[in-house]
């Protein structure tokens, strides 16, 4: 084997000769900085002294907040990593304990330095962040470095270089990655992904020692590894390429055919079509297989890709050409996104009552942020075509297969199959956006661990399992972003000459997007039409939800949804809001209404709140009166109150008679 490359450039601290504490000589001296090596044994070191910790637990939570330095480290995710599906009830006042058993450890604070960058633990909504000046101090940051630095020499054609730097790589590792932890679902990902990626390193440096003329030095390092992973075929074509150029044809051709009988025998399948051509060109001697005089044709980035697959997905849906405004979303979503100020994966939880737009304007921002993220855009419906939540293991099927895995390698169970997403995505920059969300159990097994990686997350009411989530609420839009979506569709020229019409076709349609098309859609057809005759035949209340059932857009389809799945508790306090017209009530007021204790009122608001189907409106900050107040809008009210206007409940609701 070539010897003449020792690594020492990427040599660390890590690398000792015993695991013997070096002495401290000074107790008050300030502390060194932190090394830690994950790349074999857990070992971390402060300053010159080895500190690794012996319990179990504590070296979990070390291990996770090192692969994720300098990004947050949610409580839920160290939750399941130290004890899965089966947390005791303790479990968040043990985490506590373990962050501070770590600082009192370490000597670390949990507030930024305002000097020169040091090591902290800082805590973090939702989380912790292990911020360390140096990633390149954790041997596995230091590893995929030099990864990423050969690549590009080798793409330059710089195989020398390429050479030395898969070299020292390779030498960091000093036994399997977090030898002798304990790995939970996270830390395992993680551990998967080093370790293929260590194997693409070592096949990448082989190759480079191939192209060098090495093919002599190489061979009983390939013979080994053939004969662990019998059925690799990428080491066995290597090994093939060099005993051929060591003028050992026949022990080459023998090599196709073991590994030819052990795909077959194991497998049931033929080798691929490259290694066929391989060996085809040794039986016939052909010069194509000389080492040539100068280094081999530059490799595609295809040829040096960790996963092999189809080009980047880009799965949003269609932006809708006649989009307006939200200029103000636009840019508080844009910088959740893409902001400098955004740590490790990005997650957000777009809300917003039916019909409000959200799809459309998640498409029109990802599609505009699309450069951010360079490994593709995926876009899933969660509720399915048929209406009915999709399976998890589906979902991650789908997504799985757009990043160039193979549906039958993904396993049955939906735990396992979300540990292989995490490991697909842990080195990708994408934007997942999973649409229509409503169950909490789901999206736990969707979320990318890549730290350039964004989850998008839409849904009716704010998602609480989403750890971290930053909440962005759509409104309806303003009056003059709903006339020019009005004029978009009729034209022009009949909104100005309208214009008073069109403002009062936007207050009964609650200045909602998909209300608006409706009414759009159906005056477009109708080009003869005055607006005032729609205005005429939508006021009245009885009507206006058939109005705006038209042409593919369903308001009250969408809205009825919605009611349908509150609760029987939340269906009684909405439709007595909702019989009261034109009056801001308190909860108190409600409670009255309602015959029920004002505490359960609270609640049920709350639920509605979160909804978007009552509005909160708050009181007067310095007045007597700073309760807030609540009603609710108009179209989501008479959805409500379908098939109870003018009834003798309805009369009796609102005073017009007395009670029998």
């Amino acid at each position: 084997m070539h010897t003449g490359h020792t690594g020492a450039s990427a040599t660390s601290p890590l690398q000792l000769t015993d695991d013997r504490t070096v002495a401290d000589p000074s107790a008050t001296r300030e502390p060194g900085p932190i090394t830690l090596g994950l790349l074999g044994p857990l070992l971390l070191m402060r300053g010159e002294k080895i500190v690794t910790p012996s319990a179990p637990k504590l070296r979990q939570v070390l291990s996770l907040l090192a692969v994720q330095a300098n990004s947050v480290t949610r409580v839920d995710q160290l939750v399941e990593e130290l004890w899965e599906e089966s947390p005791p009830q303790s479990a968040l006042t043990t985490v506590q304990t373990y962050i501070y058993q770590l600082r009192k450890l370490l000597r670390l604070d949990d507030k930024p330095h305002t000097g020169a960058p040091a090591p902290v633990l800082l805590s973090h909504p939702g989380g912790y962040i292990l911020q360390l000046p140096d990633l390149e101090s954790i041997d596995a940051n230091l590893f995929e470095q030099l990864a990423r630095r050969g690549r590009q020499e080798l793409l330059s054609v710089r195989v020398e270089a390429a050479s030395e730097t898969f070299r020292n790589a390779m030498s960091l590792w000093r036994g399997g990655f977090l030898e002798g932890v304990a790995t939970g679902p996270l830390l395992y990902s993680h551990a998967t992904r080093l370790e293929e990626l260590r194997r693409t390193v070592l096949a990448l440096r082989i190759e480079t020692d191939l192209q060098l003329g090495r093919h002599q030095e190489i061979i009983g390092e390939l013979t080994s590894l053939v004969n662990a992973e019998p059925t690799r075929e990428d080491f066995s074509a290597k090994l093939m390429i060099a005993l051929y150029r060591s003028g050992r044809r026949a022990d080459a051709l023998g090599v196709y055919q073991r590994i030819r009988t052990a795909l077959v025998d194991e497998l049931g399948l033929d080798p691929a079509a490259e290694l066929q051509r391989l060996h085809q060109l040794m039986l016939e001697a052909d010069p194509e297989l000389d080492l040539p005089g100068m280094p081999a044709a530059q490799p595609t980035e295809q040829q040096l890709t960790v996963h092999s697959g189809p080009s980047a997905p880009a799965q949003l849906p269609a932006e809708l050409p006649d989009f307006v405004g939200r200029q103000a979303e636009t840019d508080t979503f844009t910088r959740l996104l893409t902001g400098p100020d955004v740590r490790g994966m990005r997650v957000v939880n777009v809300v917003g009552r039916p019909g409000i737009g959200k799809s459309a304007f998640v498409a029109r921002v990802g599609r505009a942020v699309r450069a951010h993220f360079p490994d593709g855009q995926l876009y899933v419906d969660l509720a399915g075509s048929d209406g009915e939540p999709m399976p998890t293991r589906q979902v991650l099927i789908s997504m799985l297969k757009a990043i160039g895995a193979h549906e039958a390698d993904v396993p049955n169970s939906v735990a396992e199959a979300a540990l292989m997403f995490r490991s697909w995505t842990a080195d990708r920059r994408l934007l997942v956006v999973l649409d229509n969300a409503s169950g909490t159990n789901t999206l736990r097994h969707l979320v990318p661990s890549g730290s350039g990686c964004a989850l998008v997350v839409l849904s009716r009411v704010p998602v609480d399992a989403l750890a971290g989530a930053v909440r962005l609420r759509l409104p309806v839009l303003s009056m003059a972003e709903s006339v020019r979506l009005l004029a978009n569709t009729v034209g022009e020229q009949r909104v100005s000459q309208e214009l008073d019409a069109a403002e009062r076709l936007a207050e009964l349609t609650d200045r909602l997007p998909l209300a608006l098309r409706a009414v759009g859609a159906k005056l477009a057809g109708r080009p003869g039409w005055y607006l005032s005759r729609m205005v005429a035949r939508m006021t009245d209340e009885r009507n206006r939800l058939t109005e705006l059932s038209y042409g593919g857009f369903d308001v009250f389809g969408r809205l009825a949804e919605a009611y349908q799945r509150l609760s029987a508790r939340q269906r009684w306090v909405f439709r007595r809001l909702a019989a009261v017209e034109g009056e801001l009530l308190t909860a108190s007021e409600i409670a009255e209404r309602v015959s029920m204790a004002p505490a359960a009122v609270h609640t049920v608001l709350d639920e509605l709140v979160d909804a978007d189907l009552v509005e909160e409106l708050a009181g007067e900050p310095d007045g007597a009166d700073q309760e807030p107040r609540h009603h609710v809008p108009a179209l989501v009210r008479l959805v409500g109150l379908s098939g109870t206007l003018g009834s003798s409940w309805w009369k009796r609701t609102r005073g017009e008679v007395s009670p029998t």
